[in-house]
């Protein structure tokens, strides 16, 4: 081959992917006009409580933080319609540590009513995923068997975009 048959093909492989049109990811965030999740600081480690309000059905996954990224799903709530959940009890697959960050995500359901992690995507609200964290903490008792006294709530995050 020669070398202007070469840069005929670099060029044309160049332009191709520049005016190609860009594929959305799929694990992308879906824009809703609503939705908010309001958790506190948790003294639970097997469990997560928190108040969520959907403007569609889906779901609340709880992941651990990696460098504020969400990172191993260690839980998942019930399928959940629209509208307010108050005091909605996430049971944790694995214990939370204490002092760790933890994030919540809010996943709108994609029509089958079984979550999945790939299908079920991230809900935002006006650009922002819905997406707060909060910390395990100790209560001063003895938290290692996930069980724990009432003690203070903490910090309360709360993330309503609308």
């Amino acid at each position: 081959m020669s070398l202007g048959v070469i840069i005929v093909v670099l060029v044309l492989l160049g332009a191709y992917f520049f005016f190609a049109p860009s594929a959305e990811s799929p694990f992308g965030p879906v824009e809703l006009n609503g939705g908010s999740i309001t958790v506190s600081d948790q003294y639970q480690l097997d469990r997560v409580v928190l108040t969520a309000e959907l403007v569609e059905a889906g779901w609340i996954s709880i992941h651990e933080s990696l460098s504020g990224a969400p990172a191993a799903v260690i839980g998942t709530s019930d399928y959940l319609e629209a509208g307010l959940h108050a005091d909605l009890e996430i049971f944790l697959d694995t214990q939370m540590s204490l002092g760790s960050t933890y994030i919540t995500l809010l996943h709108v359901d994609d029509g089958d009513q079984s979550f999945d992690l790939e299908l079920d995507l991230p809900v935002a609200v006006n650009g922002e995923t819905v997406r707060p964290d909060f910390v395990a903490q100790s209560n001063g008792e003895d938290d290692q068997d996930g069980e724990s006294g009432e003690g203070d709530q903490g910090e309360t995050v709360e993330m309503i975009v609308e």
